[in-house]
């Protein structure tokens, strides 16, 4: 059984743990340094910008994050949150924390007054079982996302 609460910036350093967790198994490169990520997160996670949601078993051990952030659209019809770190330790999977954690994101997506909630989640060809769990939660396709990282060049 786990419990699953709202993390604040003394829990930074079990956040970056578990998204380096994820980005390892994804093959992605973290930007920046540990010390310039735990100091951007202790920020964001502050001001309330970033809501990130941690499960824990008995122990109080940490076994699973989701994190979110606002965004707002006219497509959306007003603010909407975005699943941006969503990781559950690979031991534990496929036994409810995921699920979890997810009505947990719900809660605070209501009590924010979202519309709606995105997720972009890896490779459905790739990551089969991840895309499945979105879509048996609910989750439905809406198009590919497309980035321009490095906006500092002309």
């Amino acid at each position: 059984m786990c419990t699953v609460r709202r993390a604040t910036s003394e829990d930074v350093a079990i956040i970056l743990k578990l998204a380096q967790g994820l980005f390892a198994e994804l093959g992605h490169q973290v930007p920046v340094d540990d010390q310039h990520a735990r100091a951007f997160c202790e920020a964001i996670v502050g001001a309330g910008e970033y809501v990130a949601l941690l499960s824990e078993e008995r122990q109080g051990q940490a076994i699973g994050v989701i994190t979110m952030s606002e965004g707002v659209s006219l497509y959306a019809g007003g603010r909407f949150g975005v699943i941006r770190e969503f990781y559950v330790i690979p031991e534990e999977r496929s036994r409810g924390v995921g699920k979890a954690l997810l009505e947990r994101a719900k809660e605070v997506g209501r009590e924010k007054g979202w519309k709606r909630i995105e997720a972009t989640p890896a490779d459905k060809v790739k990551w089969p079982r991840t895309y499945c769990f979105y879509a048996r939660e609910g989750f439905r396709e809406i198009g590919p996302r497309l980035k321009l990282e490095d906006l500092s060049q002309k």
